[in-house]
């Protein structure tokens, strides 16, 4: 059971994509840049480039997301988790690309470097794959939670890694986002961002313990006693192994589970990503 609100673990739905394709971002950067290396073409260079660039915002994505659930989860935004550090390593190394890229005049002299830049920065990869395993981790070792998710939980976290990798896939080849898809995209994610936040910003009742008994629910939480119909349990099964699993929940007043902010934060983080991505790409091609 992690720290606090169980309702932060949502973050998974799309933290750990972020994560993944940052990863494979980073993997891809790499390998185009060997080809170019062994053969420099414009078309290599701008796949490496553009592979590069979005490993960076991936990065940061997965780095301040991660960090706003490690408050939740963790008790703590930094807590000096080797992954948590490593990820902001890589976010760091593919920023330095971007400025190392527009300090460089020379075109010629501009894509070997790059690319020898690029070849040496996917070290942070296996780095960050690794360390939980060798180090002392509050994240899990890689491949051992996913095997573990529910079905229902495991269909939206993998639909939006399908997602994420397909906007990436797009972008790599040198499309870009529709227009309208991003202001989509930007509108659904801020929409229930900002409304997940709102409902943050009520007075809220952390759970510490609950029984049951008649027709009602009795629920003590850090700011006093709530009492709930049992018709309108807030949660489903309201009871697992004979203790009431509301323990550790975020409640309203009106005794309602509300999702921690983090989720609505990394929602509109990601949100507000793919518009800007959207609007960059579009720039660039113009």
């Amino acid at each position: 059971m992690p720290l606090g609100s169980p309702t932060a673990y949502r973050n998974l739905y799309i933290h750990v994509p972020q994560s993944i394709v940052a990863l494979l971002l980073a993997i891809a950067a790499a390998a185009v840049a060997v080809l170019y290396l062994l053969k420099p073409t414009e078309r290599r260079f701008r796949v490496m480039d553009r592979a590069a660039v979005l490993a960076a915002v991936f990065s940061w994505l997965s780095f301040f997301t991660g960090t706003a659930w490690a408050v939740e989860s963790w008790g703590s935004a930094w807590s000096g988790d080797p992954r948590q550090l490593s990820v902001g390593v890589m976010a760091v190394l593919y920023t330095a690309y971007v400025i190392l890229k527009r300090s460089v005049e020379d075109p010629d002299r501009l894509g070997r470097l790059a690319a020898s830049y690029l070849v040496i920065a996917v070290a942070s990869v296996p780095v960050t794959l690794i360390v939980p395993s060798i180090l002392p981790s509050l994240h899990p070792a890689t491949g051992t939670a996913l095997p573990e998710l529910a079905p229902a939980i495991e269909m939206w976290y993998s639909l939006a890694l399908i997602l994420l990798l397909a906007l990436s896939a797009v972008l790599l080849a040198g499309g870009t986002i529709p227009r309208p898809f991003a202001l989509v995209a930007l509108a659904l994610t801020a929409a229930t961002g900002a409304y997940l936040l709102w409902q943050n910003a009520q007075p809220l009742y952390r759970v510490l313990n609950a029984t049951i008994s008649g027709g009602t629910i009795y629920v003590y939480t850090d700011k006093g006693e709530l009492t709930i119909p049992l018709d309108k349990a807030p949660v489903s099964p309201l009871v697992v192994n004979g203790t009431v699993a509301l323990v550790g929940h975020l409640l309203n007043r009106q005794g309602e589970v509300v999702v921690h902010w983090s989720v609505g934060l990394d929602l509109l983080a990601t949100g507000i990503a793919v518009m800007l991505i959207s609007m960059f790409e579009r720039r660039g091609h113009e």
